[in-house]
């Protein structure tokens, strides 16, 4: 699968609760790690859906702890990247605040993807990769032109937004119907709900927000390439 290292457009700002976001998630990942990743742990932290299905008012906190907690270094990294390919220009577009608000608490609804077609899943699910699916979706609505880098620090070669984000849902899809959750250990259905709720998310600020065209515009280099 292709990475994104980051697009073209102009932030005209520094964005803290990115960079915050991502020292929480490399802190969570690190204190599990060195404490051992024992089931117990990781448990405690993570989202499953059978646990949730029993006893959802007590498991309720999951769905935010399992966001920041990842399965180790590879996983912590391979998300961070994509953290700040999309992340930096949302949250340029609608401040530290809402970002941070949306990343969390729309993140976190991601889960319920995963809960929705496994009720009965002991398996537990670690990472912000719901999240990160939920700030590609919004993305492609704001910004589906943009050019995003698939090589690190080189405008060329790129991939528009909605181009990459059509392969990647498709690759979703597919993963989900032939491989499966249980089989792969990766949760589609997590990432596919968080796309969606973007994709909601994405629309209902370019209709409701104040000032959105001008917003995106100011940000925006790709309309006139």
């Amino acid at each position: 699968m292709v990475v994104v290292f980051g697009d073209n457009l102009r932030r005209k700002r520094v964005a803290v609760a990115t960079h915050i976001i991502a020292v929480a998630c490399a802190l969570a990942t690190a204190v599990v790690m060195l404490a051992g990743a024992t089931a117990g742990t990781v448990r405690a932290l993570a989202f499953t859906p059978v646990d949730f299905s029993l006893h959802p008012v007590v498991s309720f906190y999951t769905l935010f702890t399992a966001e920041f907690v990842h399965s180790g270094s590879v996983h912590l990294v391979g998300n961070l990247i994509f953290l700040y390919a999309f992340g930096r220009s949302i949250e340029n577009l609608v401040g530290p605040a809402v970002f941070a608000a949306a990343f969390v608490g729309l993140g976190a609804l991601s889960f319920l993807g995963s809960w929705l077609i496994g009720p009965a899943s002991p398996v537990p699910i670690v990472g912000a990769s719901g999240a990160l699916s939920f700030l590609m979706g919004a993305y492609t609505i704001v910004f589906p032109r943009a050019k995003l880098r698939i090589v690190p620090f080189l405008r060329v070669p790129y991939l528009r937004a909605w181009q990459f984000s059509s392969a990647w849902i498709a690759l979703q899809i597919w993963s989900a119907v032939e491989v499966g959750e249980l089989a792969s250990g990766v949760a589609y259905a997590t990432h596919l709900a968080g796309f969606v709720i973007g994709l909601v998310a994405g629309v209902a600020w370019k209709e409701f927000a104040l000032d959105t065209d001008r917003l995106i515009a100011e940000l925006s280099d790709e309309v006139s390439s």
